[in-house]
């Protein structure tokens, strides 16, 4: 009985597989060497269907609404997360959060407050972080809470880093 089983096996997969390869070369098989592959060359759409839907006889005339084009925005005009402050001998420097690490740029105090303003805060309150190289000079740390505090943020949205940086 075990014999007469396997041989019943072996036959159905040999009609499965000569099934599938008549279906393959009749086009009876749904989904496969269906479609244009990648070596196959792709054509436009020919020129007379736009004619032929234009001059048919309906009153109905299809309109191709075009999505209007993404401008890209500028760094100052996304709105940000975190504000990222390098105090560096006398002068700032900031960045966004979201930036690489080292792409800090000059910045005046007028600057500072206006981007500081527009923040949003990470998911822990913080809109500024505040670092400081080994060169910082206190009245510019200072200077920077005062207007900072004028400008309305509260202490606890400011993150004073401890630790120096390179």
């Amino acid at each position: 009985m075990a014999k007469r089983s396997k041989r019943v096996m072996y036959a159905g997969g040999g009609v499965l597989i000569l099934g599938i390869i008549l279906g393959q070369f009749f086009g009876l098989t749904p989904g496969i060497n269906s479609g244009s592959g990648d070596g196959e060359e792709k054509t436009a759409p020919e020129e007379d269907s736009r004619a032929i839907l234009a001059s048919s006889n309906s009153d109905i005339v299809p309109v191709l609404i075009q999505p209007e084009p993404k401008q890209n925005k500028s760094q100052s005009e996304l709105p940000l997360k975190v504000l990222d402050i390098l105090i560096d001998d006398r002068s700032y420097l900031i960045k966004a959060g979201s930036q690489p690490q080292d792409h800090y740029r000059p910045a005046e105090m007028e600057e500072i407050v206006q981007q500081a303003r527009q923040t949003t805060g990470d998911e822990d309150g913080i809109r500024i972080r505040v670092y400081r190289k080994g060169s910082a000079r206190v009245i510019p740390e200072s200077l920077l809470k005062e207007e900072l505090q004028k400008a309305g943020l509260s202490p606890q949205v400011i993150d004073w880093k401890i630790h120096l940086v390179d």
